[in-house]
């Protein structure tokens, strides 16, 4: 598919701009016909232009925005307006550079006669995998219009959990990053100062102020090999995080740190009863939900856990089993499944212990940042209380050196 400028008009003689993906400029003149444009001009869109730069955003489209488009959309097929005007009214109304892209092509596509969930898997850097299926599923079932509000609460639970998740970690980075400040306040600017005031009276420094200076003269005169140093550290740890190998075992390392393991644990058990049972209400088979929760877990050990249950139930085998043999589940886990599994009624089961588990996330992030604030506390009055006894212990000695 290649990217094509054009310029048209309407009906009414008014003149229209943009831009289209297709096959070739062929194709571009009978999907501008299709939606009753006179074409004026065609040509490749290679360049870059001022809208393309802005569409150039990390991190992609916000959440909170997909959430508005499901729920909006939701709202309008409801209440019976056509798909394709439904969306025109959304890709006007979207303000993120990217999505207002991705769904003017979303809307070519099914002008075009695609259907709504082909058209989003032609923009998967926006549309995951399980929007995709369950998206499709909609199509087929003819319950478009619940799984898209079904997609909304699911999008808005995560969009929670990373709130409360960012809202933990912010006292402990502010305060880390005033040590860090402070610690290269004093290697660059004080302990110098500090060096050459005492040098000249030619004292013996205490150890720890001795400590201070060699440092600093470390840091002043070598500071290029500690970058150095530090981007060599960083490029390691990125590739062996990225190899198979590497990944499963710092993965399995952050599953059993205090604290941090255990609201790891939690959260990855809440999102996988979460989806599993999402899917499912869907109308998903059993083994096509297990392998698209897998793929949307975030652990790999977790992951791998899913993958391997996925097989043995593919073969025949009740899924409480294999969870209950992975031992990464809880034992209430694979026992509610087996519930689920007996009275036909997993899904319901699935979500009642998603429900459980997210709140048992909401509650750990909680105590986290209770448990952190006094712990970084301690930290930095740790920190300052032994810059204070480099700097000041070789005062208590001046006055028998001046004497």
């Amino acid at each position: 598919m290649k990217k094509f400028k054009y310029t048209a008009k309407n009906l009414e003689g008014k003149e229209v701009a943009g831009s289209i993906e297709a096959r070739s400029k062929e194709n571009v003149v009978e999907i501008l016909q299709g939606k009753k444009l006179i074409v004026v001009k065609i040509e490749d869109d290679l360049g870059l232009s001022w809208s393309k730069l802005q569409e150039i955003n990390v991190g992609g489209v916000p959440i909170k925005d997909k959430v508005i488009f499901m729920r909006q959309l939701a709202t309008m097929i409801g209440a019976g307006l056509p798909l394709t005007q439904a969306l025109e009214i959304l890709e006007a109304q979207a303000t993120n550079p990217l999505f207002k892209r991705t769904l003017s092509n979303v809307l070519a596509d099914v002008q075009g006669g695609t259907g709504l969930a082909e058209a989003f898997r032609k923009n998967s850097q926006v549309f995951d995998s399980i929007t995709l299926n369950l998206v499709e599923a909609g199509e087929q079932s003819g319950n478009l219009q619940v799984i898209l509000e079904r997609l909304a609460v699911e999008l808005e639970d995560q969009k929670k959990l990373g709130e409360k998740l960012r809202s933990a970690m912010i006292y402990p980075t502010i305060i880390l990053v005033v040590i860090v400040g402070v610690i290269l306040l004093m290697m660059f600017v004080l302990v110098p100062a500090m060096a050459k005031i005492y040098g000249e009276f030619g004292a013996e420094l205490p150890g720890i102020t001795q400590f201070m200076i060699n440092s600093s003269n470390f840091f002043v005169g070598y500071w290029w090999l500690v970058i150095t140093v530090i981007v060599l550290i960083a490029i390691l740890y990125k590739y062996y995080s990225d190899s198979p190998g590497g990944k499963k075992f710092l993965h399995k390392v952050l599953l059993k740190l205090p604290v941090f393991g255990v609201i790891m644990v939690k959260m990855q058990i809440a999102q996988f009863t979460r989806l599993l049972s999402l899917l499912l209400k869907s109308g998903l088979s059993i083994v096509s939900a297990l392998e698209l929760t897998a793929g949307s877990l975030t652990n790999v050990i977790y992951k791998q856990a899913v993958l391997d249950s996925r097989d043995e139930v593919e073969k025949g085998v009740a899924l409480a089993i294999p969870i209950a043999r992975s031992q990464i589940f809880p034992l209430i886990v694979s026992q509610m499944i087996a519930v689920g599994e007996e009275s036909g009624e997993m899904d319901k089961v699935l979500e009642k212990m998603s429900q459980y588990y997210n709140e048992e996330v909401s509650v750990a992030t909680s105590n986290l940042a209770t448990l952190m604030e006094p712990l970084m506390l301690l930290l930095m009055g740790g920190a300052i209380a032994f810059i204070a006894l480099a700097v000041y212990m070789p005062m208590f000695n001046l006055s028998g050196v001046i004497g």
